[in-house]
């Protein structure tokens, strides 16, 4: 086997899985198909393995559907994906004679899709309405509905990855239209991060008491060594305990960060494939080296984006920093995330005030700061991020930067 089929950072892992067995997640999360009657919610940071536990359970493509929060532009859109990935028709024919009735729209394979009739509808049909007697008529069944009939039919489980990404008003369409369904038992999972797990009840409150939370765990550095160890096992490599302890302790609590560790010492040490023979390295691994490099392939180029802000912006005041520098409130906010305390991820505006205290005198007004945090949101979306690297939740006041790389970036590359 080769080094990238054992650490697939950004995959679904095979050899290195954790199921981390003794928070009993994959039985937790395969209550939705029991009957739960209740939206089930799945928090946990983004990069922290809640969609791939998730997808261990709900087979993508396979026995589930699956949509993603950051692809849902309006509610059309999400009709839209889950009517393409089952494949139905939304238009159909009645042929209306002796009490026979046809559905005549075909599959892309010819296969017939819908078909409603007293006599077998074997093979493939084509009704010649020049033959029969009576009433035809088309009828059209919006994306929405047809969507609906059929996961409540087949009792399929719907799952809505990064959900906190729709926007508010969207979301409001969504869960009133899945309302029903859920309470009539239709498994429904939504993935969110911790700081938008209550987005259902503030866009619809008649979903008090029908919601089932539940929070993926943070990893402890035991949990995240164990896909280290089981890799290394893997290729026939040894890998000093101290090495694996201090790469833990630098992923932010992110096993995908962890599998990124992992490869890159496999790179460095040009272990290509599964060795025949052991081979043992030392302790003396560059292991800053390997952080600096992985910071800045994944953090710099986006941190750079967003510190200029957007192209055209109508606040280009310059303000000075303590340290001399000049820079607009856009390189202000994001040098008051580069004085975070190393590992923050979640802090209060109040908390982000004093980090900005640290940097410049003149600290901008709430209003200022959140709109700018809003739009850097919107720049690092659109900048190709799946998941905006910070949320600002403008009615609680709260600052998350959402992607562990992000905050390994801030860490590593803060020069």
């Amino acid at each position: 086997m080769n080094f990238y089929e054992v650490f697939t950072p950004g995959g679904v892992p095979t050899y290195t899985y954790n199921p981390r067995d003794s928070y009993n997640l994959e039985v937790k999360i395969m209550r939705a198909k029991r009957n739960l009657c209740k939206l089930m919610i799945v928090t946990g940071q983004t990069k922290m393995g809640k969609t791939v536990l998730a997808e261990k359970v709900y087979n993508r493509g396979n026995d589930s559907i699956w949509v993603d929060g950051g692809e849902i532009s309006d509610e059309e859109s999400f009709w839209d994906n889950i009517v393409s990935q089952l494949e139905l028709p939304t238009q159909y024919e009645d042929q209306n004679t002796s009490g026979v009735n046809f559905a005549v729209e075909a599959g892309a394979e010819g296969q017939l899709k819908f078909c409603f009739s007293e006599a077998r509808p074997q093979g493939s049909v084509k009704i010649e309405h020049d033959r029969l007697k009576g009433v035809v008529s088309t009828s059209k069944m919006s994306n929405k509905m047809a969507s609906i009939k059929y996961l409540t039919d087949n009792n399929i489980p719907l799952i809505v990855d990064d959900f906190h990404y729709i926007k508010r008003d969207i979301q409001t369409q969504i869960v009133r239209a899945l309302k029903s369904p859920i309470m009539h038992g239709l498994p429904v999972i939504f993935i969110a991060i911790p700081s938008r797990k209550f987005d259902v009840l503030k866009v619809e409150r008649e979903m008090t008491g029908r919601i089932e939370m539940f929070e993926i765990p943070a990893w402890s550095d035991g949990e995240l060594m164990e896909i280290a160890n089981k890799g290394f096992k893997e290729l026939h490599v040894e890998v000093p305990y101290s090495v694996i302890m201090k790469m833990a302790k630098e992923a932010m609590g992110s096993p995908h960060l962890m599998q990124e560790f992992c490869k890159k010492i496999c790179e460095e040490y040009k272990i290509e494939k599964k060795s025949l023979q052991r081979i043992k390295l030392g302790d003396d691994i560059a292991l800053s080296t390997i952080f600096k490099e992985i910071a800045k392939i994944s953090g710099r180029e986006l941190f750079e984006k967003l510190a200029r802000g957007p192209r055209q912006r109508s606040d280009r005041i310059h303000r000075q920093l303590k340290s001399g520098k000049k820079t607009d409130i856009y390189g202000v906010v994001m040098e008051g995330l580069k004085s975070m305390k190393p590992g923050v991820v979640s802090i209060s505006y109040e908390e982000f005030r004093s980090c900005l205290k640290e940097i410049i005198d003149d600290v901008p007004q709430l209003h200022e700061i959140s709109r700018v945090l809003e739009k850097i949101a919107e720049i690092s979306y659109d900048a190709g991020a799946s998941t905006p690297v910070i949320d600002w939740d403008k009615d609680e006041a709260m600052l998350t930067i959402t992607d562990p790389f992000f905050a390994f970036y801030l860490r590593w590359c803060s020069e």
